[in-house]
């Protein structure tokens, strides 16, 4: 007997789609079609006039019926932007990680990590979530690879989000010392022709990857500049009994 969970990690763009017009069921929508149990979401609004002063990580949390907990990147004054995790499991513990940027030369926005600690009651687990958006600056990504590596929980552990880097570069093969990519080369940007494979799932534990991959039904490939990336893992339960 085995118990599966479904992650998606998708880069919201303020829910901003191609067309230029801001439309959380939209991204809601697409969300919804894939049923997932967790979603890290990245370049989250809350408060912000751009995208109508909505709290974006309640919202969809409503829509989809789940718990969302929100990390703000930047905040200036009531306008807050982030990264927020989604999920059905019962939330034991959030901490926000603030990464690291360089002192010198140019700097990007601020970036941070998300760690949720969850149950999985199905497989009798408790289960750690890092959701992150790293820099798009190469000589940042180090360090904050780094930390989250060095925070990172020893147990049951998922990895997802931006990472704004290939399978192929220094900084992903640091991310994934220890742990698995569910999801590989897929390739997520941009969405309506995606060449590079930017968003990420990584995993550590007796897990087995079911089926990982883009997402492009419905209206994925206009909601937003990226796809969403999803997993789906299976863990046989004679293994958590043992």
């Amino acid at each position: 007997m085995s118990v599966r969970l479904r992650i998606m990690t998708y880069n919201i763009r303020s829910g901003r789609g191609l067309d230029n017009r801001v439309d959380l069921d939209r991204i809601a929508d697409v969300i919804g079609a894939f049923e997932p149990d967790i979603v890290a979401l990245q370049e989250v609004d809350v408060g912000r006039a751009r995208s109508g002063s909505v709290d974006q990580a309640s919202y969809l949390a409503r829509r989809l019926a789940m718990t969302a907990s929100f990390a703000p990147c930047i905040v200036r004054g009531d306008d807050r932007y982030g990264i927020a995790t989604l999920t059905r499991l019962p939330v034991l513990a959030t901490r926000q990680l603030t990464l690291p940027q360089q002192t010198h030369r140019r700097r990007s926005e601020p970036r941070c990590a998300l760690m949720s600690r969850l149950t999985w009651a199905g497989a009798g687990r408790e289960l750690d979530v890092i959701n992150t958006h790293l820099s798009i600056l190469p000589g940042e990504r180090p360090a904050q690879v780094a930390m989250i590596a060095s925070e990172a929980p020893a147990d049951d552990l998922v990895i997802c989000g931006d990472f704004n880097c290939t399978p192929w570069s220094r900084s992903f093969r640091v991310l994934c010392c220890g742990l698995k990519s569910a999801t590989g080369a897929s390739r997520s940007w941009p969405s309506r022709l995606p060449l590079f494979p930017l968003d990420h799932i990584l995993y550590r534990g007796p897990l087995s990857v079911i089926r990982a991959g883009t997402w492009t039904a419905g209206a994925a490939k206009r909601a937003s500049d990226h796809l969403p990336v999803i997993a789906e893992l299976q863990r046989e339960l004679e293994e958590v009994a043992a």
